[in-house]
């Protein structure tokens, strides 16, 4: 892979993959689509976008799945200098009109098969809309049926006054202007926690992203362009999604088979139909493929990188997926990665040949990881304290906020903070210990809920653990709770021997108080265990007789309003179920009225087939009486004149 130098990241795709000739860049239901054609739909987009009169600087919102649209519409965005603002698709409108709104978006693209609750909002923006729809990449056999369902299933084709199509605009064939050189501008801008734990929007340039793409090249191995296939199974509005999957696999040249949401067996259907051979992912979606009853096969020899990040994942859960892949003689492994959203996402990680159990492993190429304390000195080896970034991929800074996010020492480096807690090995890996936010206090003692989970896991009929704070009355107390590899009948004899167990392990603070055995523990957009929802909060000071009496009014209201929201819930989940047997109803007459057409269609085909058949063998037949017409006119002639001929000569003679 070339060097980044100060290219925008479509400009970067294309250098990189100029000479790769002619091989397909992605998947879309089952038809592949050529570099050739996809470059020329974003630079048709950026000429579309720039007719617009969006510029340089301006901000477009990227409101969809995975997709090939998805991917062409970072790319064209970028060709002309302009921020994506990726947001996650399943936003409920009033967020994403205050996103719309605080990063002043001058145009969306939408899929149109997802749009029919967005569109009062978006009228009322009255802002550029591109409409996408899951035929504008299928091939010409399956459109027809793809048309019909999208006719039935997208009510309004119009969601703001400023409309257009994404297929029309690809055909429009309109350029912009070249713009090369601007690596330093604002890419993207993305929607995060933040390190602080409050919610921020990310900005990321072109230079951090192809920075993150190169350095993850030196981790790839020689392969012929398209000849291996990279799953698309992060999404875009997450940095590893954008960066680590879609724009290195991009510029690697790997053909990319995106999914639109992630399910395991999908996704192994996938491995065994393409060549995967690269995989990102967090834990929860490689747990979900290997507890299929799919998993094992031969697809698995194909694996070469595969990642896990974004979340804890335990050695057990690594040794026993990598134990499949070395049956199969796979090249690769399954290895833990670690980074964030405010470094362009992956900054450590685990390799062949530099792998180390329960590390996140060592800094990527010219990126560098310390520990410090909280008046920012860097602490010695092996000793806990915030995991800290610097590098070319840390961001430009927060949108729209007094903190930047980036901290810059006296000699000018910039640092991120992660708000992560860990330690540095003697020699050089990093291991993650907990969230510094996630820390539990009991009685000052400090404890990290990694180091409870981490020993609970090795309990071979564990699955999954989390520990999280508790409370008794005003009281701390460590709660945890787990899901088993298997149900169980007596759920309390497990859960006392799983105490038990940790109060054998285990220091005294770090000991359970309480464990809950769960059937699966609750998971965030992101599929990350979501300890919050587990959590305590924290009880409140005693309140006075006026606050009790206050309270006792406010819980009756409360009940009353839970009871009349109950009944409303009730109604609308009885309307929302009618819809969905009207959906499927309507979705079964439009495919057996699409196969009804397909029928018609080869009878009428079979009819003209037919017609054609008999109206040549009657211009056949009409050829031959004319010929035997003609042969014998021919004939008399010659006899007429024969005689005619020994008529004179009889003349002559007499």
């Amino acid at each position: 892979m070339i060097k980044p130098e100060n290219r925008n990241c479509f400009e970067f795709f294309c250098e990189c993959t100029k000479d790769f000739g002619l091989y397909d860049v992605a998947e879309s239901f089952g038809n592949l689509i050529s570099r050739k054609k996809f470059v020329r739909d974003v630079e048709s987009i950026a000429g579309y976008l720039n007719s617009k009169n969006i510029k340089r600087g301006d901000v477009v919102t990227i409101f969809l799945p995975n997709t090939v649209q998805s991917f062409a519409a970072f790319y064209a965005i970028n060709a002309i200098g302009a921020i994506a603002n990726i947001v996650h698709p399943l936003t409920p409108p009033d967020v994403l009109e205050e996103i719309l709104k605080n990063t002043h978006s001058k145009a969306i693209f939408v899929l149109d098969i997802l749009m029919e609750k967005y569109v009062s909002m978006l009228r009322r923006r009255n802002r550029l809309v591109i409409v996408c729809s899951p035929s504008d990449y299928v091939s010409s056999v399956k459109r027809p049926a793809f048309k019909i369902y999208e006719k039935i299933k997208v009510k309004s084709k119009t969601p703001s006054a400023e409309t257009a199509n994404y297929s029309t605009i690809c055909h429009l064939n309109l350029r912009a202007p070249k713009l090369t050189g601007n690596g330093s501008d604002i890419a993207v801008y993305l929607h995060g926690g933040g390190t602080t734990g409050k919610s921020k929007t990310i900005k990321l340039t072109s230079s951090n992203l192809n920075e993150l793409a190169y350095k993850l090249s030196f981790f790839d191995s020689p392969h012929a362009p398209g000849a291996e296939c990279s799953l698309v199974v992060l999404p875009l509005f997450h940095a590893f999604g954008l960066g680590v999957v879609m724009h290195f696999s991009m510029c690697a040249g790997f053909t990319c088979i995106p999914m639109t949401n992630f399910n395991a067996d999908k996704a192994i259907k996938f491995m065994k139909k393409y060549n995967i051979t690269y995989i990102v992912g967090v834990p929860a979606m490689f747990k979900k493929m290997h507890d299929s009853s799919n998993f094992d096969g031969e697809h698995l020899s194909k694996l070469r990188l595969l990642w896990a990040g974004g979340d804890f994942v335990s050695e057990t859960f690594i040794k026993s997926f990598n134990s499949y892949l070395e049956k199969w003689r796979a090249k690769g492994r399954l290895y833990r990665g670690y980074g964030l959203t405010e470094v362009s996402s992956v900054c450590t990680a685990n390799i062949y040949g530099s792998y180390k159990p329960d590390s996140i492993g060592k800094p990527l190429d010219g990126m560098t990881v310390e520990i410090w304390d909280d008046d920012r000195n860097k602490l010695p080896i092996n000793t806990i304290g915030e995991i800290v970034i610097s590098g070319s991929t840390v961001m430009d800074g927060y949108y729209d906020s007094d903190d930047s996010g980036v901290y810059v020492d006296e000699e000018g480096k910039r640092w991120v903070c992660s708000g992560d807690l860990g330690y540095m090995d003697d020699d050089g890996f990093v291991f993650f210990t907990g969230r510094k936010k996630r820390m539990i206090i009991i009685s000052g003692y400090n404890v990290y809920p990694n180091d409870i989970e981490n020993e609970v896991l090795k309990l071979d009929y564990i699955n999954e653990a989390c520990a999280v704070q508790g409370y008794v009355g005003s009281k701390p107390i460590i709660k945890l709770f787990v899901s088993l590899n298997q149900p169980t009948d007596n759920p309390e004899e497990i859960s006392r021997c799983i105490k038990e167990y940790c109060d054998s392990k285990l220091e005294r603070f770090s000991r359970p108080s309480r464990v809950t055995i769960l059937d699966a523990l609750p998971r965030t957009r992101m599929a990350k265990i979501d300890f919050m929802k587990l959590s305590d909060t924290p009880p409140a000071p005693e309140p006075s007789k006026k606050e009790v009496r206050e309270a006792n009014k406010a819980k009756k209201e409360i009940e009353k309003a839970a009871f009349k929201a109950s009944k409303e819930a009730d109604r609308l989940e009885k309307e929302e179920r009618k819809a969905e047997e009207k959906a499927v109803v309507e979705e079964k007459k439009a495919t057996e009225k699409a196969e009804k057409e397909v029928v018609r269609v080869e009878k009428k085909e079979r009819k003209a087939e037919e017609k054609a058949v008999a109206e040549e063998k009657k211009a056949t037949e009409k050829a031959e009486k004319e010929a035997a017409r003609l042969e014998k006119k021919e004939r008399k002639a010659e006899e007429k004149a024969a005689k005619n001929q020994k008529s004179t000569e009889e003349e002559k003679n007499g």
